[in-house]
């Protein structure tokens, strides 16, 4: 290697987002720590359990997506925005379902959320094949009006109100 000297190897592991990462883990970490002290006793164990798991998948699933950076190949066969588009509908239904789980018994919700989701897929591979390039930002506003329009979807189908959200 032209310019490798062992004494001093260049540390381009070591930058400002990885150095960003490693803060927002920590107070992750902390935030961790002051939620398990707070819990009765009793039930330590088993959110300590559940927070190693967590803790381990996540560790996982950045390990490998380094090795595939890394090692992976240059040039990606897959467009940003395609990539873009699946986490989106990832917030989209995911945010949903979480708001919707007093519902998940009745298969009206079911049958309700594969519909929407099938005409986002339509909707969105239309647009987004059409499309060169969509700024990141476009997805917000429309993100909060496919989950209004998910929620709302959901409740005139089951004909039940959502509960509040309590903050805990």
């Amino acid at each position: 290697m032209v310019g490798y000297n062992p004494l001093n190897p260049r540390m381009t592991w070591l930058t400002p987002p990885l150095l960003w990462f490693e803060i927002v883990v920590l107070l992750l970490v902390c935030w961790c720590i002051h939620r398990l002290r707070k819990r009765s006793p009793g039930s330590r164990i088993a959110v300590a359990r559940d927070w190693l798991a967590y803790i381990a998948i996540s560790v996982a699933l950045v390990v490998a997506i380094v090795i595939f950076a890394a090692y992976g190949p240059k040039k990606s066969t897959v467009d940003a925005k395609w990539i873009a588009f699946a986490v989106n509908t990832v917030f989209v239904f995911g945010y949903a379902l979480k708001i919707l789980r007093p519902m998940w018994n009745k298969p009206k919700l079911w049958m309700v959320l594969s519909g929407l989701f099938l005409l986002h897929g339509i909707i969105g591979w239309l647009v987004i094949s059409r499309v060169e390039r969509i700024p990141l930002i476009w997805y917000a506003p429309v993100d909060m009006a496919e989950i209004w329009a998910v929620l709302i979807a959901a409740q005139m189908a089951c004909r039940e109100l959502l509960p509040p959200i309590r903050k805990p």
